[in-house]
């Protein structure tokens, strides 16, 4: 049998059983702000339309800004509203097992899946343009420009986020770190100590390996700066820099794609800040390394 729980003075009722995150929303009514307030009950009246929505969707409907959106779901404990999509939708009974993102269907053609795919990246590369906290894109920058070294730690489709972002530092003649197996990130954390960084790439903000690795990499006397979708997580409070990524798009199976592309952008934007704050010393290294890539395949 059914169970509802009701909200008279609102006007609106949730099923129980199922569906925790509705329940969880009743029950954290509240302790929202007004605006906030807005989303819980437009999410509580029509949870079936809210899947479909995209976060300007849902912020548009109820006249409210897409930063509260995004808030809403964080204060919740959300990573974002892509991540509380896919949490409603399983509880709401859908189909959670298509092997790619939302939005692409099986009956697409390969223009299709391919416009869709890449028309997701930008949006989720734009919506992280407009939600990121600058000011925490500038300490960052700080951080890395006083660091003796930096070591990248990351795990998964993060840990190509990691490796990348040693080649780019390495590049403008930062000395940076990154490892691929778990025990030799663990070994390159506990080699930090006062003076250097440690960098972690999570999109959950629970990865155990970097979230150890940041842990101890602070306990030897390192700064720490995490990269996550999830603000309130484990790693972001092991960190003295905390970076959100945002993303719009829901994907259940992707294999991180959509994630890696938006923190790769903003690891470029960092390095590339890093580089026009030390113009001079950046564009005589990179023209020793040309010249040096030029030599070695005159080698050839």
């Amino acid at each position: 049998m059914t169970a509802y729980v009701c909200v008279a003075s609102k006007g609106w009722c949730v099923m129980a059983g199922n569906n925790g995150t509705l329940v969880y929303i009743e029950s954290q009514y509240k302790k929202l702000t007004s605006s906030l307030q807005k989303i819980a009950i437009f999410i509580l009246n029509s949870p079936g339309k809210v899947i479909g929505y995209t976060t300007s969707d849902l912020a548009k409907e109820i006249n409210v800004s897409e930063a509260s959106v995004v808030r809403f779901c964080q204060m919740l404990g959300f990573k974002g509203f892509a991540d509380f999509k896919i949490k409603l939708a399983k509880d709401l009974g859908a189909d959670n097992t298509e092997p790619v993102p939302s939005g692409v269907l099986r009956t697409d053609s390969t223009d299709e899946v391919i416009t869709k795919v890449m028309m997701a990246e930008y949006d989720d590369i734009k919506f992280t343009l407009e939600m990121i906290d600058k000011q925490a894109m500038c300490r960052a920058v700080d951080m890395i420009t006083m660091a003796k070294r930096i070591a990248f730690f990351g795990v998964g489709s993060s840990g190509l986020v990691a490796s990348n972002a040693k080649e780019h530092f390495q590049h403008y003649g930062r000395f940076a770190q990154s490892e691929t197996d778990s025990i030799s990130q663990i070994v390159l954390a506990n080699t930090l100590g006062p003076g250097d960084l440690g960098f972690a790439i999570s999109i959950s903000g629970q990865s155990a390996v970097p979230l150890q690795a940041l842990k101890i990499a602070r306990e030897n006397g390192a700064q720490t700066i995490c990269l996550t979708q999830n603000a309130v997580s484990s790693i972001a409070s092991a960190s003295d820099c905390v970076l959100v990524a945002y993303k719009r798009s829901v994907s259940v199976d992707d294999l991180g794609t959509m994630s890696r592309i938006v923190h790769s952008a903003i690891i470029d934007a960092l390095a590339i800040a890093y580089a026009a704050r030390n113009w001079d010393a950046a564009a005589r290294i990179t023209a020793n390394n040309r010249r040096h890539y030029r030599a070695q395949q005159f080698a050839k």
